[in-house]
């Protein structure tokens, strides 16, 4: 069960980096934007290097750059107000913490499966992006590959708070 666990952490990870790709990309999408409408409007219209979609890029970029991150920031990601909690047991807190990640693997599930649905009624219709005309169904099973992951890593997290022994976790 380690290595299934740690399997599923390191999928996690090389999926926030690639967040963190679609995080750059879109931030450098937005500046090429910003440096080519401002070279439009110096030039009066004479050098033309605008490009269409932007917008889009940087829509669909932020939805990646979310879903692929969430499932590695699952863990410690989550502000925990210990008002409650203060005077339980380690141990208490550590189950309570996995409740609530179990939620957070069930969320995942359920936003994959809706994905998956909408990607296939994408692919039934032909619906498309307005600007760069790029299938959503493509962009629907993308992202359900995120929300997928959400799922294994909330379930393996909760599964290794419930069963932590001494700070080791199973």
């Amino acid at each position: 069960m380690r290595q299934l666990i740690a399997t599923v952490r390191l999928l996690s990870f090389y999926l926030n980096v690639l967040g963190g790709i679609c995080l750059v990309s879109m931030m450098v999408s937005v500046l090429a934007d910003i440096s080519t409408r401002t070279l439009f409007g110096m030039t009066d219209g004479a050098v033309d290097l605008t490009f269409t979609g932007s917008f889009e890029l940087v829509r669909y970029g932020l939805l990646f750059a979310m879903v692929f991150s969430m499932p590695y920031c699952l863990d410690r990601g989550q502000v925990v107000v210990e008002l409650f909690t203060e005077g339980l047991s380690v141990a208490t807190k550590a189950r309570i913490a996995a409740f609530f990640t179990l939620f957070f693997g069930i969320f995942g599930a359920l936003m994959c499966y809706r994905l998956l649905h909408s990607a296939s009624a994408a692919r039934l219709t032909g619906e498309t992006t307005q600007d760069l005309l790029v299938p959503m169904s493509s962009i629907y099973t993308v992202a359900a590959v995120g929300m997928a992951m959400l799922a294994l890593r909330g379930l393996s997290l909760a599964y290794s708070l419930w069963y932590q022994r001494d700070g080791d976790v199973v």
